[in-house]
């Protein structure tokens, strides 16, 4: 078969009688199988692309654009294509809009086009690619632009020399901006290039020391590993900055690429010998050890400073850092627990057990002191919310240590118990349902809690917990249905369903719960219609009975599209997380999540209802609506027949 009109032949009088192969998903392969036999004239492969690329399909370009990337595609088989260099000078214009020179001609482009173009450039010939972007770099004369293309370039074709002399040899202003931009790109593509690492020593020399930006310093750390040169920059810049940010900036990357290197070992040991006991000291005997383990310097630095530092902060790190490099130093062992017996500070004491129970997990000591710090929950008259903090982190750690011990699991029942601010019982209500499977103390707990608790959220979260340690367990089903029926709370209600389809997938009245959505505050409504669409994909949208609510439901989600207004009062929205979303994000989400719930029956019926807000009058009226109907709208036309959606939209 050779004929490319096998694969596509249009008729515009009548389109159910034409061929359009090329849109459909399972003769993909076997057209671009086509383009690379070479038994196919060239011509015909010329005039299938031509065809591709030229397509009109009189329905607002969707079909257009899903032609014109195979085209694309299609010439990593053909790329002696002539209209080669066209389709992918268009790919670029697609994906990178502001790649225009000509600022006038710029515009913003639906996400869904671009994200696919994006796509496609990796996908179609790989060789006129990188030349366009090469092309790119030489020729533009914004800064941006250049730092945009030759990133994408040291991506395409990783160690590209056109892509990083472009960056090393841009021209920046002694600005701390330009330094920190270049810096941050280089290290995303110059991975031992020796231009790029010679630019950034010359650059770090040059620039004044209190405009250097760490970025720069960061990058020789990721790109320069055993380079000397950048070795020897490092060194000079640790010794003679009095910035101390970059003298932890400098110390920081020795560690990452120093290892062996006795340049940088033997300025290592001479920092520590000269700032005896200052903090930086710390950083430099890890960044000592990771390049010379069993550096004896090291060793000595941190013993001095638990013997001499009045920083009791220091102190417990250094003691902490000097048990896991030296898991049986008795130094470090004596600092810590004379800090568990002598510290006011309940957080010193927690942390000091943390690491004594690294390399001990049956230390006694800390263990009685985390227990100790568990019973002291809320019983600071200044500071409730502290000693909270640290009974709750001290519980986790016991759970940690072992996750099967009585013992942790009944500190997070007590803490469940006695506890009354909602926060750390739902932290302790989820760490139950992370430590205590199959233990009687923590199921009793959670069933007890579900039957008293009046928060909708304890609640559910009760049940969840219950869910993971005893699976199976149908305790929480009445409670959750009962607060289905009986809360005043319309997200109290939305989460106790949520709830009630994860213990019990398919149950009528929580699915039921999920698609009666009132319309009262535009922002409430968008968060729980958000909650109920999320929770409606996870079920089975086969079953039947999920499939008549979503006939109940996508109607108000299109309605949602519609009508949605941005409140000048209010103009932020929350989702369940109680993060505030701007109002085209918003409109976003939800269109966002109705594709991923709609049914192929649906799909013609919603192009109909959606196709009036494409126009360009109405982008210029309300571009974020436009921009959320256009991604709904690209959705139907991947999972419909070109024809049906032809007649959909005209």
């Amino acid at each position: 078969m050779h004929d490319w009109q096998y694969f596509f032949n249009h008729d515009r009088s009548n389109l159910n009688q034409g061929t359009y192969r090329i849109f459909e998903s399972e003769w993909k392969a076997e057209i671009l199988h086509w383009f690379g036999q070479k038994d196919v004239d060239k011509q015909q492969k010329e005039d299938f692309i031509q065809a591709l690329i030229d397509f009109d399909d009189s329905c607002g370009d969707f079909y257009r654009y899903r032609a014109y990337f195979l085209a694309a595609e299609a010439l990593s088989q053909f790329p002696e294509s002539s209209l080669g260099d066209a389709i992918v000078e268009q790919l670029l214009k697609w994906s990178y809009a502001y790649f225009r020179q000509d600022k006038r001609d710029w515009q913003i482009l639906p996400k869904p086009l671009v994200n696919t173009a994006r796509k496609t450039l990796e996908l179609t010939d790989r060789k006129r690619v990188i030349a366009a972007f090469v092309h790119l770099v030489h020729t533009t004369e914004s800064r941006s632009i250049l730092r945009v293309a030759a990133e994408k370039l040291g991506t395409l074709d990783p160690g590209n020399k056109s892509a990083i002399a472009a960056l090393a040899l841009m021209p920046i202003t002694e600005d701390r901006q330009g330094f920190c931009q270049r810096s941050y790109s280089l290290g995303k593509i110059a991975v031992g290039d020796e231009t790029a690492i010679t630019v950034l020593v010359h650059d770090i020399k040059k620039i004044p020391d209190q405009q250097i930006c760490p970025v720069g310093i960061r990058t020789l750390g990721k790109i320069a590993y055993g380079n000397k040169t950048a070795i020897a920059a490092l060194v000079y810049l640790m010794e003679t900055t009095l910035n101390k940010d970059n003298c932890w900036e400098a110390i920081a990357a020795f560690g990452k690429i120093a290892y062996g290197d006795q340049t940088a070992i033997a300025a290592l040991v001479k920092f520590l010998q000269i700032n005896q006991g200052d903090r930086i000291c710390f950083d430099a005997a890890q960044a000592l050890w990771q390049i010379d383990p069993g550096n004896a310097a090291v060793l000595k630095s941190l013993v001095h400073i638990l013997e001499t530092s009045a920083n009791t902060s220091l102190i417990n790190r250094a003691a902490t850092y000097l048990l896991e490099i030296e898991p049986e130093n008795k130094t470090a062992i004596a600092t810590l627990s004379k800090t568990l017996e002598t510290s006011q500070s309940d957080n010193e004491r927690l942390q000091a057990a943390k690491s004594l129970l690294q390399v001990d997990s049956n230390n006694q000591i800390a263990i009685n002191v985390l227990f100790e710090l568990v019973k002291n929950l809320g019983q600071s008259p200044k500071d409730p919310e502290y000693t909270k903090s640290i009974a709750y982190t001290a519980t986790r750690t016991l759970s940690q240590i072992d996750p099967s011990n009585q013992l942790a699991i009944n500190a997070l029942v007590d803490l469940i118990r006695t506890a009354h601010d909602h926060s750390y019982l739902n932290l302790a209500v989820g760490d139950l349902g992370l430590f205590g499977a199959g233990n009687e103390a923590a199921i009793v707990t959670l069933i007890e809690l579900i039957a008293s608790t009046k928060d909708d959220y304890l609640l559910c979260n009760a049940a969840g917990s219950l869910e993971k340690i005893d699976p199976g367990n149908k305790i929480a089903i009445p409670a959750l249905l009962e607060r289905i029926q009986t809360s005043q709370d319309e997200c109290g209600r939305l989460y106790a369903a949520e709830s009630l389809v994860k213990i019990d997938p398919g149950n009528p009245k929580a699915i039921a719960t999920l698609c009666q959505i009132r319309e009262t505050n535009p922002y409430e409504y968008e968060s729980i219609l958000t909650d109920a669409v999320q929770n409606l994909e996870q079920l089975d949208l086969e079953n039947k009975l999920v499939k008549e609510k979503l006939n109940e439901v996508i109607p108000t989600l299109i309605r949602f599209i519609q009508n949605f207004q941005q409140d000048d009062d209010n103009k932020n929205c929350c989702n369940k997380a109680t993060i505030l979303l701007p109002y085209e994000s918003c409109l976003f989400h939800i269109a966002e999540s109705l594709t991923r719930i709609l049914q192929k029956e649906h799909l013609p019926q919603v192009v109909t209802t959606l196709k009036d807000y494409l126009s360009k009058q109405f982008y210029k009226n309300n571009s974020y609506r436009y921009e959320a109907v256009f991604n709904i709208i690209w959705h139907c036309a991947e999972n419909l027949t070109y024809p049906d959606f032809h007649k959909a939209i005209n």
